[in-house]
This record gives structure tokens, sequence and C-alpha cells, in this order.
């Protein structure tokens, strides 16, 4: 049987930075919460606007190591 695990979601708030790939960064707490392209698409939230949601731990296999991933987001 294969398990899958719930993550424990955590909420953030803050002002968010859109990179031109169309995802974008939180800075929260000193941490720094990556927010996916396909969260943003079809919000219409600006660049540098405040904004808050939920995310989860998550493994970032470009710098090897443990970040933070949005899993929602709303102005």
């Amino acid at each position: 049987m294969n398990k899958k695990l719930l993550e424990e979601s955590f909420p953030y708030s803050g002002k968010i930075t859109i990179a031109e790939g169309g995802y974008g960064f939180v800075s929260f707490n000193g941490e720094t919460i990556f927010v996916p392209a396909a969260l943003l698409k079809d919000k219409n939230i600006e660049n540098k606007s405040i904004v808050k949601g939920e995310f989860v731990t998550d493994y970032d296999k470009k710098k090897k190591q443990d970040g933070y991933k949005a899993i929602s987001i709303e102005q």
C-alpha cells in the first residue's frame, strides 16, 4: 500500500517579488517562501503587493536543501 503523507501547512503574509518567469518569492519571518507560477496564474497579483496564504516545507533540488513553498495565495 502506498501512503501519501499529509504535510502540515503554516500561514504567511508579506510583500511578493514576482520574477520574469512568473514565479515569486515572499519574505516572511526571515525566511523566503517560493511561490510557483501556477499559483500566481489568473490571480492578478501585482509585483510588490502584500499577499497571504499557506506554505509547506519543500526540498529545493537546485540548492539541495530544505526550503518553503506556498500552496495558496491571495491578495
